[in-house]
């Protein structure tokens, strides 16, 4: 019986370390998964946050706008994301049973040297390039409408040439300010469809370098998001100096603020 008791012994003590192996085994599964979803929300976020740039573009809110492009740059160059792949890394390789990471993500990417950008750009020139393209269109145009010989006199046709482009002229204004913010979501979709799932991909495969790389062009293309949104401002600005009602609410909201600061400032 003695024999029988402590082969009984055993077997409960290998019980209740496979148990505890299991819990352990289950536990680290959940930290793996919950640190993924962390780094694969992201992805989320950033298509989220392009659909409310589309509204507060649209509404002029530029405020908003201004809040979005640091949020999109907060995105993708966070210090809790990082430190989520580093879990993932760390914790698959002792479930897995492979190599442990000896370095972390943040220190690979400081040591990457040759990273290009992919990120599309946008400078004031190109915008302007635009501006003048669409002029040069609209006047061709309504030249070739307004030259049909059908005028009695060269100063109605020329008055009537000179209203159209000035409308034209208001519309390409307008077009060059949504366009500068447009291009916020631009960044957004561009990081959310061609570089974050380089850095889930990548995170998946136990490829450290190829998520290091991919962080590194999501971390540069993040970077240029408040020089977008300052182009997106000076933009809405000239337009707010062409037409203020062009920006429907928020003009009317600035001119009354312009016109309280003329009287003074006084209530």
């Amino acid at each position: 019986m003695g024999e029988l008791a402590d082969r009984v012994a055993r077997l409960e003590r290998e019980a209740a370390e496979a148990q505890e192996a299991l819990r352990v085994a289950e536990k680290v599964d959940e930290e793996i998964e919950n640190a993924m979803d962390e780094v694969e929300s992201v992805c989320e976020a950033l298509l989220n946050l392009s659909g409310e740039l589309d509204v507060e573009i649209a509404d002029h809110n530029y405020q908003a706008v201004e809040r979005c492009a640091y949020e999109l740059w907060g995105l993708i160059d966070s210090e809790q994301v990082r430190r989520a792949v580093d879990t993932v890394a760390l914790l698959t390789a002792v479930r897995d049973g492979g190599s442990l990471p000896t370095v972390s993500v943040e220190a690979l990417i400081a040591g990457l040297k040759d990273v290009e950008a992919s990120h599309p750009t946008l400078t004031q020139e190109v915008l302007d390039t635009e501006f003048q393209t669409a002029l040069d269109r609209a006047e061709g145009i309504w030249k070739r409408i307004y030259d049909d010989g059908s005028w009695d006199s060269e100063e109605a046709r020329n008055n009537h040439l000179s209203d159209h482009m000035d409308e034209a002229r208001q519309e390409a204004i307008s077009e060059r300010a949504a366009r500068a913010g447009r291009f916020l979501m631009e960044l957004c979709d561009h990081l959310a469809e061609a570089v974050w799932p380089e850095v889930t991909d990548g995170l998946r495969a136990a490829d450290l370098e190829r998520v290091a790389r991919a962080l590194k062009e999501a971390s540069m293309a993040g970077e240029t998001a408040p020089a977008v949104y300052k182009l997106y401002e000076v933009n809405l600005s000239v337009q707010y100096e062409s037409s203020p009602y062009s920006l429907g609410a928020m003009g009317e909201q600035l001119m009354a603020f312009d016109s309280w600061l003329g009287a003074g400032g006084r209530g």
